[in-house]
């Protein structure tokens, strides 16, 4: 009987009735899944550049005229963990995250695979604690209803927003992990761009 390597493309996929396979049911959820989180960078983004200029324009009034503006710092404040907030559900989906793959060749694919699963496991549950822990201390301040120094805004509603966004990431995250433990293990190929892995019939 030949041997013939196989270049595995896809993985084995159930056809739907409504003859969607779930890999493609995956693809276009992913779709929607980056469209939401693209749309809230996009307002984290706005924020900042609102903060930048606000900083900027009370930088010029306290060294042109002496009057800087008022409570620029607590806006910043407020609005830094909103900004922070925003870009961690684009950079899970996007798998902008730091990740470690000069070892992919020297271990095997399907070990590299299971350590990516591991990885994504891994920081799955450390989204929820880190949830978890924002919810606590956005209810905490919220009951001594502390707020900023000269504005005296609270922060509650800005901390809840910032708790929001990185509630979101914990689905996120959980789909990027479901769907790369999914994928046929990839080969680290030159560079550590990864490649199909190639069997043997």
């Amino acid at each position: 009987m030949l041997s013939a390597a196989r270049l595995i493309s896809t993985p084995p996929c159930i056809q739907t009735s409504h003859g969607k396979t779930d890999m493609e049911r995956l693809a276009h959820f992913e779709k929607l899944i980056r469209l939401t989180t693209r749309w809230i960078a996009m307002i984290g983004l706005i924020c900042l550049v609102g903060l930048t200029l606000a900083t900027i324009a009370d930088v010029l009034l306290r060294w042109l005229f002496s009057s800087p503006i008022a409570g620029v710092y607590d806006l910043y404040k407020l609005v830094i963990a909103v900004v922070v907030g925003s870009f961690f559900p684009v950079a899970l989906i996007e798998r902008h995250h730091i990740s470690i793959t000069f070892l992919g060749s020297a271990i095997g694919a399907r070990i590299n695979a299971w350590l990516n699963t591991f990885a994504n496991f891994a920081l799955l549950i450390f989204l929820v604690l880190l949830s978890w822990q924002l919810v606590l201390y956005v209810g905490e301040v919220r009951d001594t209803g502390e707020t900023t120094w000269i504005l005296q805004w609270s922060i509650a509603p800005w901390w809840g927003i910032a708790t929001a966004t990185i509630i979101f990431c914990v689905p996120v995250q959980l789909f990027v992990t479901i769907k790369d433990a999914l994928a046929p293990p990839l080969q680290a190929g030159p560079g550590g761009h990864g490649t199909p892995t190639e069997i043997a019939d």
